[in-house]
């Protein structure tokens, strides 16, 4: 089978952005895979130290299933130990939330039930298994501070489509501000009808980074 892969970002960091590279971080980047697999079996959770890629992924092989969190995102001096939580939970919620797929990935959810499964039966999940409590507004300010830092640099943030379609949008997840805002404001709403990204690559048009 071919992998089946969703990635958040494609945007490769300049030199002269410094990674964290301390000890303090790697040893909360070991840890935290080692909840996640723990609390989360069946799914492989890797962090890619190699790369100044800011991406995160869910995608799977075979029967096998993974989340991978590239060096860009995992080691950037912005990202939180609740933001890295968010990204793992996000990821992990493309697994393992039920309803709706992305277009030509049935082995993925899409992005609003990720995130509703992350911030809902996810985080209770990892609470229940490990002990760990997410402090999401604190997880949100992060990702938001490293949306703003690279958006000088990349038109567009990590969650945010190339181009914009001129239709309106049906997803509360397409871009940033508003996924942010529902999820600060616990208003995740359950999707209903097909996937935009299904609609948008059936009429031929979507540009997105995957």
């Amino acid at each position: 089978m071919a992998d089946c892969k969703h990635m958040l970002s494609a945007f490769t960091l300049p030199d002269d952005v410094a990674l964290c590279r301390s000890p303090t971080r790697a040893e909360i980047l070991k840890m935290l895979v080692c909840e996640f697999r723990t609390v989360f079996a069946g799914i492989e959770y890797e962090i890619d130290t190699q790369t100044r890629i800011v991406n995160a992924q869910a995608f799977a092989q075979g029967d096998k299933r993974f989340v991978r969190v590239y060096g860009g995102l995992a080691f950037h001096p912005l990202v939180s130990e609740d933001a890295l939580v968010f990204t793992l939970l996000h990821e992990t919620g493309h697994h393992r939330a039920r309803g709706r797929r992305f277009a030509g990935d049935p082995m993925i959810a899409c992005d609003c039930l990720a995130d509703k499964w992350a911030v809902g039966a996810g985080a209770n999940a990892l609470r229940r298994g490990s002990g760990r409590a997410i402090n999401l507004a604190d997880a949100l300010d992060s990702l938001d501070a490293l949306v703003a830092s690279i958006g000088g640099r990349a038109k567009q943030s990590s969650i945010v489509p190339i181009t914009r379609s001129r239709k309106p949008q049906l997803c509360w997840a397409v871009y940033w501000r508003s996924r942010k805002s529902r999820l600060n404001e616990g208003n995740a709403p359950v999707p209903i009808g097909p996937c935009y990204y299904q609609s948008q690559i059936l009429e031929g048009r979507s540009k997105w980074v995957h």
